[in-house]
């Protein structure tokens, strides 16, 4: 892989976990301010349910973590210069 390959795949993943970790604040104060207690899931505003949510933004940014430090430690068998 070329080395500005690598470095906009690292960029790419980097965006993605910061967009998520976005999303899992923003989340978090719907389920404080969109639901009649904390405990409840599903939004009174546009009926989504928060939790499913919640917990898709937190694998994704478990899995972009996993890669981003897989892909970091390999560096030297992944890119070819």
């Amino acid at each position: 892989m070329r080395k500005s390959v690598y470095q906009t795949i690292i960029s790419f993943l980097i965006l993605v976990i910061v967009m998520s970790v976005f999303a899992v604040v923003n989340i978090q104060v719907s389920l404080k301010y969109e639901t009649a207690n904390m405990k409840d899931c599903i939004s009174l505003v546009s009926g989504r349910n928060l939790c499913q949510d919640l917990l898709a933004s937190k694998i994704i940014i478990v899995i972009c973590l996993i890669i981003v430090s897989g892909m970091l430690s390999f560096r030297g068998r992944i890119v070819k210069d």
